[in-house]
């Protein structure tokens, strides 16, 4: 009933800027003799401890500024930024470069945190120094800067610096300046001026692949065909063997009804699990069903390097094709490795759709006994969805529950416990769980809108409901779902024409069947009883199956 307008776990809150940042490797320093120095890090180190991160960062930037190591200098930076104190983290990463002048880390870290500060002025002069510094490596330099500039606040000057450091590089006919200010153009919405921009740095350099790519890019996006094709084909020709390159280039292929064309340039690409099964995926998609099975068969007859990675290919090929048994032989072949969890969990679900519940559960229980915290959190969240899907609510309730005496408190399993338990009509229950979240996160937009929407749904608490919805909103203002949940709570309310608006929105970002059945529900109230058949047919085109929207035309009485 919340899955409208809540997701199966609570996402974090908004992400802090610190976390966006690139995590530079942990410091070697050298012993600091200054005891000025060792005091101000000791003092830092305290500080931190006690959980005074401003202090914390005020202690290690004496230290930085007192000291001739740039190691010192580096971690006090790494520490204001954990805190997110910008004044700090520029000074620190200022003197870090400084000190070690020829460090591209310390100088991209320089840029970051100034554009932070909103010193346009000292970011500049950093990136200046990158070109400079590069030297050969222009191409890579330019690509650095525009990344950073692409989350510059303020776009305008984020433009103003790129100009200003093209015009005083002297590289206004370079094609990688010209690239650069083409990927910030797109990254500012202004799609014509990038697509020019990138046409003449093709002009300066016609033999570059991704410059190819790349205009061809702007061009599908702006809808000029023949233009992305010609440059996607030219692309393609200089590098056959970029997968990224090769796929584009044979989806334009099939918008043009050329099949064999497009199969055979990603034939043409190195054999890997990887291609293999993206070609599976581009024949099925393409009703190719023969050519499909053809390319997936294969996977038995290739020898790969990597046995793992071809098995997690394969078994994920078979899945597509509906070769269950297959891709559960394929998947118990990953046993180490980054996917052995995911394997494991893939073969659960997929004994469970194949009516061995137990099998699934078992293998979930023997996977759990390694107490990794990590294996254990996926497998009770998938072992308390697999029993969701068979109709099992109450024991999914209950596997929740013991994951929470292994784990107390740990937000995802809670999350997924009160979404249960609205299912169950625990609404009291649903709504500890989530408050228990929100004690330790309350800027958790997720579980603020899952709280608001279950309140607004099942109780009359609406005023309260609206509360804790529009601090959602505050937080991320153009989530669908919690657009959907005040247009609910407008309409709960009696606010219909606020109602639709807020629903109009929702609709626009996500054709989500349950925002449908929110949006006709409204437009039938208002008497547009057309338009909400209209609604409720476009919502079931998306979701056929989905309980909320078939229970809401039942009410109604539609026929559609």
């Amino acid at each position: 009933m919340l899955s409208a307008c809540a997701t199966t776990r609570a996402p974090d809150g908004d992400v802090p800027a610190s976390e966006r940042l690139p995590a530079a490797e942990a410091p070697e320093a050298a012993p600091a003799t200054d005891p000025d120095v060792m005091y101000h890090v000791m003092a830092g180190e305290v500080q931190g401890h006690a959980g005074d991160f401003e202090k914390s960062s005020a202690e290690y930037l004496a230290a930085a500024l007192e000291s001739e190591d740039p190691a010192i200098a580096r971690r006090a930076t790494q520490v204001a930024i954990s805190s997110e104190s910008w004044l700090y983290a520029s000074m620190a990463a200022d003197r870090w470069v400084l000190l070690h002048p020829d460090s591209l880390d310390a100088r991209q870290t320089a840029i970051q945190v100034m554009l932070l500060n909103g010193d346009y002025v000292a970011a500049e002069y950093q990136m200046s120094e990158l070109l400079d510094m590069m030297g050969d490596e222009q191409s890579r330099a330019w690509s650095i800067i525009t990344a950073q500039l692409a989350n510059a606040s303020d776009p305008e000057r984020a433009g103003n610096i790129l100009a200003h450091l093209i015009s005083t590089h002297e590289a206004a006919g370079n094609a990688d300046a010209l690239f650069a200010r083409s990927q910030l153009a797109a990254r500012s919405g202004d799609m014509q001026n990038a697509f020019a921009l990138a046409e003449q740095a093709l002009e300066a350099e016609p033999g570059r692949a991704e410059l190819h790519a790349w205009a061809g890019r702007l061009a599908v996006n702006l809808r000029f065909e023949d233009a992305a094709f010609a440059r996607y084909e030219r692309a393609n020709q200089l590098k056959p063997h970029d997968r990224t390159i090769a796929s584009a280039y044979a989806e334009l292929l099939r918008r043009k009804d050329r099949l064999d064309e497009a199969l055979r340039v990603l034939e043409n690409l190195p054999d890997s699990p990887e291609v293999r099964f993206g070609r599976v995926g581009f024949a099925l998609s393409s009703d190719l069903i023969g050519e499909a099975e053809a390319i997936y068969r294969g996977f038995y007859t290739r020898s790969y390097p990597d046995a793992r990675t071809a098995a997690f290919q394969a078994a994920r090929a078979a899945e597509m094709l509906g070769y269950d048994q297959e891709a559960i032989d394929w998947y118990a072949q990953v046993k180490s490795g980054d996917r052995a969890l995911v394997a494991v969990l893939r073969r659960a679900v997929l004994l469970a759709d194949n009516d061995d519940l137990e099998g699934a559960r078992n293998l979930l229980a023997q996977t759990r006994v390694r107490r990794d915290p990590s294996v254990q959190l996926e497998t009770y969240l998938t072992e308390s969805q697999i029993l969701t899907q068979a109709g099992l609510g109450e024991e999914a309730w209950q596997v929740l529950t013991q994951a929470l005496d292994v784990m107390p408190g740990h937000p995802d399993v809670l999350y997924g416990r009160a979404l249960l338990s609205v299912e169950l009509g625990r609404v009291d229950e649903a709504e500890q769980d989530l408050r228990q979240i929100l004690e330790e996160d309350p800027r958790n937009a997720a579980v603020l809108n899952a709280l608001g929407y279950t309140l607004a749904d099942l109780t009359d608490r609406l005023d309260e409901a609206e509360q804790l919805i529009r601090a959602a909103l505050d937080l991320q203002p153009e989530e669908a779902s919690i657009l959907d949940s005040m247009g609910w709570v407008a309409y709960r309310q009696g606010r219909h024409q606020e109602a639709l608006a807020y629903l109009e929105q929702a609709w626009i970002r996500d054709n989500n069947p349950e925002i449908a059945a929110h949006l006709g529900e409204v437009l039938w109230v208002l008497g547009r009883e057309e338009e909400a058949k209209s609604a409720w047919r476009l919502g079931l085109e998306r979701g056929p199956d989905d309980p909320v929207l078939k229970a809401t035309i039942s009410r109604f009485g539609a026929e559609l």
